[in-house]
């Protein structure tokens, strides 16, 4: 970039070699300005086309405290399916009520995603054998 400019300035303050000069300064602009938009347009073009790409998304609401089926009438309602991982017994809950869920809360997931719960048993049956 300094050699281009300075044989530009060097030959514009001489005023010899216009047809050099123009050269110099149409290569100048095809290197330095057409050539970075050229690769900036195609850049973003590629940055649209993947982003169109993407499932759309949405936000897991709070199911935590609700029964299995107030939870999966929710979770349709967002776009979201709805997977008993575990179940546990906690006295201090009402049995069948929903006492966590993965993802959390908030979180942006693909529509379709399933939500992973885990119900209050009803009765406890103690330690295994």
């Amino acid at each position: 970039m300094r050699f281009l400019l300075g044989v530009l300035v060097g030959y514009t303050l001489r005023g010899k070699q216009k047809l050099l000069i123009r050269f110099l300064v149409t290569l100048a602009l095809v290197v330095y300005v057409v050539i970075p938009a050229i690769a900036l347009l195609g850049l973003s073009i590629d940055v649209q086309r993947e982003r169109r790409s993407r499932p759309a998304q949405t936000k897991v609401p709070v199911i935590k405290g609700l029964r299995y089926e107030d939870a999966e009438r929710k979770l349709r309602a967002a776009n979201l399916k709805i997977r008993i991982l575990a179940t546990h017994y906690d006295s201090a809950v009402q049995p069948g009520l929903i006492i966590d869920q993965t993802p959390a809360p908030g979180e942006e997931v693909a529509c379709g995603y399933f939500v992973g719960i885990t119900i209050n048993k009803k009765d406890y049956e103690g330690p295994g054998p």
